[in-house]
């Protein structure tokens, strides 16, 4: 399987709690290169801020942190490897 510079990837960790909720992001872009994105879906704010500084704090770019629609609580972020 070849591996494009553009391919997105995506987990879902909304039944995983704070900290190894950072620990499966991180995890997932450890396996990543420059370029790729990363969709994460995930539950709670607490969660939501912690994922996202710890993304930055690793050097990559958070482009995108939405709630998702109709989902109480449940948010997505999306990742760029950098």
């Amino acid at each position: 399987m070849c591996v494009t510079e553009n391919e997105t990837f995506f987990i879902d960790i909304t039944e995983k709690k704070c900290p190894m909720t950072t620990v499966y992001v991180r995890a997932k872009l450890d396996t990543m290169t420059s370029g790729q994105t990363l969709e994460v879906r995930l539950r709670g704010t607490e969660t939501r801020k912690n994922v996202g500084r710890s993304v930055k704090a690793l050097g990559h770019a958070l482009l995108t942190d939405s709630p998702v629609t109709d989902s109480p609580d449940l948010y997505c972020l999306s990742v760029k490897h950098c």
